[in-house]
């Protein structure tokens, strides 16, 4: 069926599935990245100012709260645009 020969119902009913189905990956993205993180942790992310570094101090369901390496400003950030630090030795 060709996309110009739909109804409004039928539009609307595909519309509410792609949508369903745009949150449903991104619920998986942001658990897996989730499953990356741990209290403590160093991670980095591009904020307004550029890059931050920072400690994960609290992990939620949908954001994760990062505080600075200077510990001045604390963040609310999405877990995929986080990005763990590894320790070089």
């Amino acid at each position: 069926m060709r996309i110009e020969d739909m109804t409004i119902d039928q539009l609307l009913e595909l519309n509410r599935m792609i949508c369903r189905r745009i949150d449903e990956l991104q619920d998986q993205e942001s658990l897996q990245a989730l499953s990356q993180l741990r209290m403590g942790l160093k991670v980095t992310f591009d904020g307004r100012e550029g890059p931050v570094l920072g400690i994960v101090t609290k992990i939620n369901r949908k954001s994760v709260i990062v505080l600075s390496e200077d510990g001045k400003k604390q963040y609310k950030v999405s877990p995929d645009l986080l990005r763990p630090l590894r320790d070089v030795k």
